[in-house]
């Protein structure tokens, strides 16, 4: 019997998990007869009232993994630490907020029967403001110089094969993004165009920074252009300024003064100091991914588990890099 695993990150989801919870059981149940299931929610840190929530969940439904953060570590964490647990035949990735159609769970399950190993839930429209609109825009519109397969309307809401989930946890790297790394394994994707509904319950947790340091992780994450287009700037720019010099040199030696006025060196001080100081910038963003690598330490630490093996909490440091397979119980 095939088993699809659900995986649902959760950071300050009070009200809206037991509604996703029952919507996808359903789902799995009505449209996926001949499939077994497991829900795997991890709690992010939150600090409101989801906890008890999910496990209430679990008090109703055995079949309920609930992995509770010592504290907040971002949802790449999240998901990732339900990864690595999952037993499905499948596993999907879904938001808890209900803004992503649970319903289309079943046909994204039908599609990896067909061959595909990554389904992507393609956000095709989204009800969000005009600022969020345009700067989501520009971000996909980035990622697709160095990922052109990028969707450009990105996602959230996937599904992987077996097959593309080994593939997925063998990725070591701590600074990375989710999206990513699924379009970098070179399996057979598959699209499903969708709009993304309203939120009823509370608000995003996704800040103006949040939505900031994430963009540039993806951005810096695989590609190389940035650095590319720092250098091909400044070579740009040096050019320029070389031939600014020989156009004072000859007003040197052919007129009274070399230039006007103090103003042209201004201009040229400001523009090039701007461009130094945004090029040792973006230098220092990959320095500090690589810095953050060396250290090696975990994405996450687990502070509860409760899960269907055993109603035992686990208090562990659970590190990524290496053996997930054991588990030791307090």
């Amino acid at each position: 019997m095939p088993m699809i695993s659900v995986v649902i990150p959760v950071f300050r989801n009070e009200g809206s998990l037991i509604p996703s919870y029952e919507q996808i059981h359903k789902v799995i149940r009505e449209g996926l007869p001949e499939y077994d299931y497991e829900f795997l929610f991890t709690d992010d840190g939150s600090d409101d009232n989801s906890f008890n929530e999910l496990m209430q969940i679990r008090a109703r439904d055995p079949k309920v993994t609930v992995i509770k953060f010592s504290r907040n570590f971002g949802q790449f964490s999240a998901i990732n630490a339900a990864m690595h647990r999952a037993k499905g035949d499948v596993a999907v990735c879904i938001s808890a907020d209900l803004q992503d159609p649970s319903e289309m769970i079943a046909q994204m399950a039908r599609e990896t029967e067909k061959g595909f190993d990554i389904v992507l839930a393609n956000r095709v429209a989204r009800n969000d403001n005009f600022i969020k609109n345009i700067t989501a825009q520009v971000h996909f519109k980035l990622m697709r110089i160095s990922t052109p397969h990028f969707p450009k309307g990105g996602f959230d809401f996937w599904m992987v094969s077996r097959k593309a989930l080994n593939a997925y946890k063998q990725l070591k790297d701590t600074v990375r993004t989710n999206q990513v790394d699924l379009l970098s394994l070179g399996f057979k994707v598959k699209q499903l165009p969708y709009e993304r509904k309203v939120r009823p319950f509370g608000k995003s947790q996704y800040n103006f920074s949040r939505k900031i340091k994430a963009s540039i992780n993806q951005l810096l994450s695989t590609s190389y252009w940035p650095l590319r287009l720092a250098s091909s700037v400044g070579l740009f720019f040096t050019i320029v300024g070389f031939a600014y010099a020989l156009f004072i040199i000859y007003g040197y030696f052919f007129r009274s003064t070399p230039f006007v006025g103090w103003a042209p060196i201004m201009v040229v001080q400001l523009i090039m100091g701007g461009i130094i100081i945004s090029m040792l910038g973006l230098i220092g963003e990959y320095l500090w991914r690589i810095y953050h690598e060396t250290k090696g330490r975990p994405i996450y630490i687990i502070d509860e588990l409760y899960s269907e093996d055993s109603d035992d909490y686990l208090n562990e440091l659970y590190i990524e890099k290496g053996d997930h397979s054991h588990q030791q119980n307090s």
